[in-house]
């Protein structure tokens, strides 16, 4: 990616980005792609997108950290497409050494919720865990941790918000770590799905849409014998993708 291009953008800070479009409430949809057409799909939205950017810089490290059950009850929520489902992780935004306990909760109506707080200590993870799920904090474990780079989008008229996930790493102690070096996680975050931009720039580089989480991606992609028919599609895409980066 040439990133002199993120820089044509009129760009948001973040106080700006948080009052217009936390969207703790909305709706989610996903493109994964390659990394080789990125300038492009950027060059589309430049007109009706602003990004956000922080002491001049666009692209912002993340780390997540997420929690799971020792069952894994959790990921399979999700490869069962369990409608009431839970998703929590600990993200570190490096950029601003800021770190959120967060939930997200998808509702049998495809709504996702998401909860999070600041916090700065284990006390801090394990009331908030009490107070928001059915899990005490000794019920659940590091499962996988995710490193990736992040560009975010605001579009200019309507309140739709897009994230770009790059450089994606997935590890875990029991494991050894696989990169995601060539492909872009997209998703578009927005309060409802009728019709968005991006969609349309989607479209025009024939990019469908496809969910898969890192959450998941990282899972199986670390540990191939953990159960993963329904995602099996995806992931063989995603592979494909990346190795032809």
């Amino acid at each position: 990616m040439n990133e002199d291009i993120l820089h044509l953008f009129d760009s948001i800070n973040l106080s700006y980005l948080q009052d217009k479009a936390l969207l703790l409430k909305r709706k989610d949809l996903k493109f994964i792609f390659s990394k080789t057409v990125l300038n492009s799909v950027l060059e589309d939205c430049l007109q009706d997108y602003q990004i956000l950017k922080i002491n001049n810089a666009c692209l912002f490290q993340y780390k997540s950290n997420y929690l799971d059950t020792k069952g894994l009850d959790l990921y399979f929520d999700h490869h069962r497409g369990k409608g009431n489902r839970y998703k929590i992780r600990e993200r570190e935004y490096i950029h601003s050494q800021l770190r959120y306990i967060e939930l997200k909760y998808k509702t049998n109506k495809n709504q996702t919720i998401k909860v999070r707080e600041l916090v700065s200590n284990s006390t801090d993870i394990e009331r908030f865990i009490s107070e928001n799920t059915g899990f005490s904090e000794t019920d659940l474990y590091t499962s996988l941790n995710v490193e990736y780079t992040r560009i975010t989008l605001l579009n200019k008229t309507n309140k739709e918000k897009v994230t770009l996930d790059l450089n994606i790493k997935c590890y875990h102690k029991d494991f050894n770590a696989i990169s995601y070096d060539n492909i872009v996680i997209a998703e578009v975050k927005s309060e409802r799905m009728i019709s968005f931009k991006f969609n349309e720039i989607m479209k025009k580089h024939k990019i469908r849409s496809g969910s898969l989480s890192k959450y998941c991606l990282g899972l199986i992609s670390l540990n191939p014998k953990l159960k993963q028919n329904n995602f099996k599609m995806m992931l063989n895409q995603i592979i494909k993708v990346n190795n032809n980066g």
